[in-house]
């Protein structure tokens, strides 16, 4: 009874911002559909959205901190009638949308994907599966002190993204800006005088045989057009340069904001989230568009038209004012709907270019286990469903425009009949009705461009939600006042160190470890997969801040250490060594941009490269394809080696980082790095028996807990895990 008497209030619209975002998308629409604030960013942040998206559990435990009661249920379609609404279901197997009517026959859902529609039962049916969650409101919806404060600050953070960022870009080019508008009005008056010359030459030149005022009527006439071609071209030209430089800092503004995020920000999107936030970037430009620029001043001359008609002849500005009115009436209703099919279109692009880009980056796999045909096929299904919403797009663009197209001409041909007639009778002069037209002609002209921007400002506002969601995000160095831009000497400390990755804080990686790497020390990390090694190097390399006990060096918290001063004393060679699309010397450099060609030599020697690179025609500057796609896993971990070389830490850390590597180059490679770095802390993930060895620790990893501590010899006689390990991984 609650659901049928709920739907009568449809649930406001929010979309996603990303394919992971649709779990908290609807539940930001039940929350304001409630009367709260709109709470994507904080619920995104809160709800620690992973490239996997969220899960019931979380959103129920979201809903219950906002003062909702949540409850989860699997059952039939006759059953979800009596649940109160709206409501979440999980939907297509790994999406989420909220139930806002349901009916015999009929469902009405919300869609973060595209909006709102209306689906038959038997539709329904074969995408969800059975699991709701219901979401009631209590008491503390509207009397918590924290929903209040997370309110606050969201609001506070978007004043100042608007005021410190949007309006920031803007305030240079006031005075250009300025120039374009002024020069865009006078082109405006000066479009409305043809008509106006028009009548003055019908009505008077001819009418009383005044050659004078017919050449003077005809030489303001060509001073006139003169002066529209050299203020287009001189408007154009303002708005040009404005867009160029605009471009530049906004999309540099953009992409140093989006560099300086914290990893876990990376971690909870896709590859094709991040190409989509970058084409909407391209969509900025729109925004600064000549024809944009005219469809606003346009905008004006309308309502100037307007005006003007009734100082003609009221009859025929009430029917150019019916037109108009039923222009603007069409175009409001049809807005919804072709947003709807616009995002149905982006959604489904999306998933295009997601299938497009799985199929790319694994080619390797796809030609291995033969799967070309089945990821074809799989493509153009995504494809062939996406050209179908273009489609049904474009059939409703086509039925608007014939829609306006025919009521344009009906209009026109009353204008045309009336104002005939009230020539005929006297009530308009000939001049009069013939600069009635060309006004009236002009003034449609512009509504169309009006029109078309209503619809783009409507995308544009979509595409600058989707910006404000990554200005939104705080960077690495949002604390940069409390933050030390030196890092002291002395032990690395970790006291009671407990992690999980954000979109899985229940699933703990890292357990209450205590440890102490003095300086100068050589320390191997090992331990069975899982186990936490990975882990806690990031966390070393300053990769992830949000855990829970401290991490010092020199006595200073990691976190009060400013991002680039401890990249630059801690140094990573990661599992997977990423290398950039250029050259030999390129990549080597990314080490140290300011290092001479000798020094990336002997980096390169020091690394066992050098004997690699050197019998090339094109040696150091030969390119190294793609990603480094052209050389082998041991040559792409001494280029690494190479950049670790030009650097100067006081802590290393090497992530299995000679797992690709030949014996001998290990060998090399590694005597290499423990004489460069003499003196160094050096702590080395490991399954090799040489660099285990050596270490003067070795620290045993299980569970996320450190379970042994000591040298190689102590802990074979100890006959514990790692006693078993040497014997199982590392053929002992």
């Amino acid at each position: 009874m609650l659901g049928f008497l709920r739907k009568q209030r449809p649930v406001p619209v929010l979309l996603q911002r990303d394919m992971t975002e649709c779990g908290t998308t609807c539940l930001a629409m039940i929350l304001k559909y409630h009367g709260l604030y709109n709470l994507q960013p904080t619920l995104r942040r809160l709800g620690h959205v992973s490239a996997e998206g969220t899960d019931l559990f979380t959103l129920s435990e979201l809903a219950e901190t906002f003062g909702f009661t949540a409850d989860g249920y699997e059952l039939g379609y006759d059953q979800l009638r009596e649940l109160p609404l709206p409501c979440i279901a999980h939907y297509e197997g790994n999406h989420f949308v909220v139930i806002e009517s349901v009916g015999a026959d009929h469902v009405g859902i919300v869609d973060p994907a595209y909006g709102r529609d209306r689906l038959a039962r038997a539709d329904f049916e074969s995408r969800w599966n059975g699991i709701v969650l219901t979401l009631e409101p209590t008491a503390a919806v509207h009397d918590n002190p924290d929903v209040d404060d997370l309110i606050a600050a969201q609001r506070e953070r978007q004043r100042t993204l608007r005021s410190r960022f949007y309006l920031a870009l803007l305030r240079p080019f006031r005075a250009v800006l300025g120039e374009i508008l002024l020069a865009s009005f006078v082109l405006q008056l000066l479009a409305l005088a043809l008509p106006f010359f028009t009548q003055v030459i019908l009505d008077r030149a001819l009418v009383y045989q005044d050659r004078t005022l017919l050449y003077a009527i005809l030489g303001g006439m060509v001073l006139v057009l003169l002066t529209q071609i050299l203020l287009t071209y001189v408007r154009n030209l303002l708005l040009t340069q404005f867009k160029v430089r605009f471009e530049l800092d906004f999309f540099s503004q953009f992409f140093r904001h989006l560099i300086s995020l914290p990893q876990r920000y990376f971690d909870a999107y896709k590859r094709e989230d991040f190409i989509n936030r970058f084409q909407e970037n391209l969509k900025v430009r729109n925004a600064f568009s000549p024809s944009i620029l005219q469809a606003f001043i346009d905008l004006l001359f309308v309502v100037n038209a307007l005006v003007i008609f009734f100082f003609y002849n009221l009859l025929l500005a009430v029917i150019a004012a019916a037109f108009i009115g039923f222009v603007v009436l069409v175009t409001v209703l049809f807005t919804p709907r072709l947003k709807r099919l616009e995002n149905k279109i982006f959604a489904e692009n999306l998933k295009t270019m997601g299938s497009f880009l799985d199929t790319l980056l694994g080619i390797q796999t796809v030609k291995l286990l033969g799967l070309e045909r089945l990821k074809l096929q799989e493509w153009k299904n995504r494809y062939k469903r996406a050209l179908n919403k273009v489609l049904e797009t474009e059939q409703t663009h086509i039925g608007l425009q014939s829609l306006l197209k025919s009521a344009f001409y009906l209009s026109q041909v009353g204008i045309y009949w009336i104002g005939a007639y009230l020539t005929f009778t006297g009530a308009m002069t000939i001049g009069q009705y013939v600069a009635f037209i060309a006004i009236f002609t002009l003034a449609m002209t512009a509504l169309d461009n009006v029109s078309g921007l209503w619809f783009l400002v409507t995308e544009l506002a979509i595409t600058y939600e989707r910006l404000n969601d990554v200005f939104m995000e705080e960077p690495e160095t949002a604390d940069l006042l409390e933050q030390s831009t030196q890092v002291p000497p002395g032990p690395l400390v970790l006291t009671d160190l407990h992690f999980a990755y954000p979109q899985a804080p229940d699933r703990p990686v890292l357990q209450g470890i205590d440890l102490t790497i003095e300086p100068g020390e050589r320390v191997a990390l090992i331990g069975r997969n899982g186990s936490g090694k990975t882990t806690l190097a990031k966390l070393l390399a300053g990769l992830y801040h949000e855990y829970d006990g401290t991490i010092t060096i020199g006595g200073v918290e990691l976190r009060h250490i400013h991002p680039r001063a401890l990249r630059q004393k801690v140094a990573m060679i990661p599992q997977q060594v990423h290398l950039f699309d250029g050259t030999f010397k390129d990549n080597i450099r990314y080490g140290n941009p300011e290092a001479s060609m000798d020094d990336i030599v002997r980096a390169a020697e020091l690394a066992g490269l050098h004997e690699d690179v050197q019998p090339l025609y094109l040696g150091y500057n030969t390119m190294i394809g793609e990603s480094g796609s052209a050389l082998s896993g041991g040559q792409r971990l001494k280029i690494a080696f190479a950049r670790l070389f030009l650097t100067h830490p006081d802590v290393i850390i090497l992530d299995e980082a000679s797992s690709a590597l030949d014996p001998e180059a290990e060998r090399l490679v590694m005597r290499n790095v423990e004489t460069h770095f003499a003196g160094k802390t050096i702590l080395s993930i490991a399954h090799r028996l040489r660099t285990v060895r050596n270490a003067d620790r070795i620290l045993v990893m299980d569970r996320g807990r450190i379970v042994e501590d000591g040298r190689h010899e102590d802990l074979l006689q100890r006959e514990g895990l790692y006693y078993s390990l040497m014997q199982t991984y590392l053929n002992f």
